[in-house]
């Protein structure tokens, strides 16, 4: 892909374009060189190659004019311009669509993702590489914010998020920030013997059992002034969590075969995929522990809820498993990339972009054709299963009468409006309530004007 403008550019000043969670923006992406972000503070602009164009993509397979953006109240709508290859928005060829938070544009060779900016307006940094090789793209900015915030305290801290979006990483990060004179020191606690779960946590004396040849420390100690992840907590046995949070109260550990108490000082990291309240109400995490280890509770977005660190993540794997010959990208393969549901999340990607190095290693350009079957047809699933016109209009405007009573609160006015909290967010479409009961009520009026 050829390379883009390589600083922000500001699009005029008319209207402030900026709410609460920053204004909109397209973030337009190219393998191998730096981001171009374009703010959408302006009624109206035209994207191409010619320079007549408010907003120039220097990529091949652009028209002159290419697209037109323009406002709708507080929406944003994309209309191609007849342009010679089209305009797609997630996938699709489009005429005239409304733009949305995280939606994928492409306009000839050039990929672009809808995004907001930080509330200050500027520009998210690239990444991050807070701990040596491990790389954390601008959606997991807010995430890291709220580490930041606590990390050099004692306060323990939670992760939950789906499988591999990255809870140990970040409990890397959170270490490293923490400034803490232990070693960072990770268990996987569904990994762990039952019936030696108490000596691997704690410790045991030589001979205390069966096997017990030589005498153990145990995690917590071995993570002494450091931190220590526990992942997947609610996996321990509730006999064992029940001495778990007496160690933790207490900052002592009894090894298996001893009597005496040994002082112990560990900040304490929680991983799990669900939510602790939710563990709790299934039984599988006691109500006492929980609230012992729930210091600060941080949700992980899962990736496709952040398209903008796909392809961050993409050319960071790519560059590290290629050496300093990564190939070209084709850019219809990094809009399917973009818009894969990522099941495994970044663990997934991660592996999918070795598979691409080691199998199309002598190739200069990877295609789209490269990347497994599951792919296309799934994408062409998440279209064909699109819920129906009629039941779409009929949940948007109960949510949205729902909102206007309960004073713009999503999960009280999902649950008035019979709907679950997913389809809500799917609603807003990463818009907030306000944007989204302010385009309700146009609608309203229009209607009610034309009747």
């Amino acid at each position: 892909m050829s390379p883009l403008h390589d600083t922000t550019t500001r699009l005029g000043a008319e209207g402030s374009g900026r709410q609460d969670l920053g204004p909109l923006a397209i973030r337009w992406l190219s393998t191998g060189t730096e981001q171009a972000v374009c703010l959408l503070d302006r009624a109206q602009l035209s994207l191409g190659r010619g320079t007549e164009a408010d907003v120039r993509l220097e990529a091949s397979g652009v028209s002159r004019l290419h697209a037109r953006l323009h406002r709708q109240g507080p929406i944003f709508a994309i209309e191609d311009l007849s342009s010679t290859n089209g305009s797609f928005v997630n996938g699709s060829s489009v005429r005239h669509q409304a733009l949305s938070a995280n939606d994928v544009i492409r306009l000839g060779a050039a990929v672009g993702v809808v995004t907001r900016l930080p509330a200050d307006g500027t520009s998210a940094d690239s990444g991050r590489e807070l701990v040596p090789g491990v790389f954390f793209g601008p959606g997991l900015d807010s995430v890291l914010q709220q580490l930041e915030s606590v990390a050099r305290s004692d306060l323990p801290v939670v992760l939950w998020g789906e499988t591999g979006v990255g809870k140990e990483r970040l409990a890397q990060a959170l270490h490293h920030l923490s400034g803490r004179r232990g070693p960072y020191y990770g268990i996987n606690c569904a990994a762990i013997p039952a019936a030696l779960a108490e000596a691997e946590l704690f410790g045991h004396r030589r001979g205390a059992f069966t096997g017990a040849e030589q005498a153990g420390v145990g995690h917590l100690r071995a993570a002494h002034e450091g931190t220590l992840l526990l992942d997947e907590l609610a996996d321990l046995p509730l006999p064992i969590q029940a001495k778990l949070l007496r160690a933790l109260q207490e900052q002592q550990v009894v090894p298996v075969g001893e009597t005496l108490p040994i002082t112990v000082q560990v900040r304490i990291v929680a991983a799990c995929q669900t939510s602790l309240s939710e563990l709790v109400a299934q039984g599988q995490l006691r109500a006492d522990l929980a609230a012992r280890v729930n210091g600060l509770t941080v949700e992980i977005p899962p990736l496709r809820q952040r398209r903008i660190d796909v392809a961050l993540l993409f050319q960071h794997f790519l560059d590290r498993y290629s050496g300093a010959r990564a190939p070209e990208v084709e850019p219809e393969l990094l809009e399917r990339l973009l818009l894969y549901g990522w099941p495994g999340n970044v663990r997934e990607l991660e592996l999918v972009t070795r598979r691409l190095v080691v199998v199309h290693s002598l190739e200069p350009i990877l295609r789209a054709t490269h990347l497994p079957s599951e792919f296309a047809p799934k994408l062409k699933a998440a279209r064909s299963n699109a819920p129906p016109a009629p039941r779409r209009e009929h949940d948007a405007r109960a949510f949205a009468l729902a909102l206007r009573e309960s004073g713009g609160k999503i999960a009280p006015a999902a649950a008035s409006a019979n709907i679950s909290r997913q389809r809500a967010y799917r609603l807003l479409a990463g818009h907030t309530a306000a944007e989204f009961l302010e385009a309700f009520e146009q609608e309203e009026r229009a209607r009610e004007a034309s009747e």
